[in-house]
């Protein structure tokens, strides 16, 4: 199974009153990390309008690790964990490279497929499936 690999350096701004990344901040690397990982499968966000394609994040689960700390270099492992009839699920495993590898967070975050109309229904565009089983096959 391939994994997308997403590189981030931990910013001051990121960081809590405790002095390490706001639970909330893990979100945004989350949805960097998912991003990049439909880029290199080939899906821009044109292509998804131009598909009348919309995946909608209906649920997702982090556990918090170790924290991280300011300028702690974090590389994020994304691959595609699941694919239904009518959603698909993908899982992050993050590890914190400053601190010698050691685990920072894990996150399952599960998609609806929406087609863009007025009266959409989850559905499984033959799109997503195509690239996503190709994600997971490699």
């Amino acid at each position: 199974m391939r994994k997308h690999e997403t590189r981030i350096k931990v910013r001051s701004y990121e960081l809590d009153f405790f002095q390490h990344v706001n639970n909330a901040v893990y979100l945004n690397y989350i949805e960097q990390a998912r991003v990049e990982l439909l880029q290199s499968a080939g899906f821009t966000l044109d292509e998804f309008l131009a598909q009348k394609i919309l995946p909608v994040v209906v649920n997702i689960n982090i556990n918090y690790r170790r924290p991280s700390l300011l300028n702690d270099e974090l590389v994020i492992f994304t691959h595609i964990s699941r694919i239904g009839t009518s959603s698909f699920a993908m899982k992050h495993e993050a590890y914190n490279l400053t601190k010698g590898n050691v685990p920072s967070f894990d996150a399952d975050v599960t998609h609806n497929n929406r087609q863009i109309h007025a009266d959409s229904r989850p559905t499984s565009p033959k799109i997503i499936i195509t690239s996503c089983s190709m994600i997971i096959l490699q």
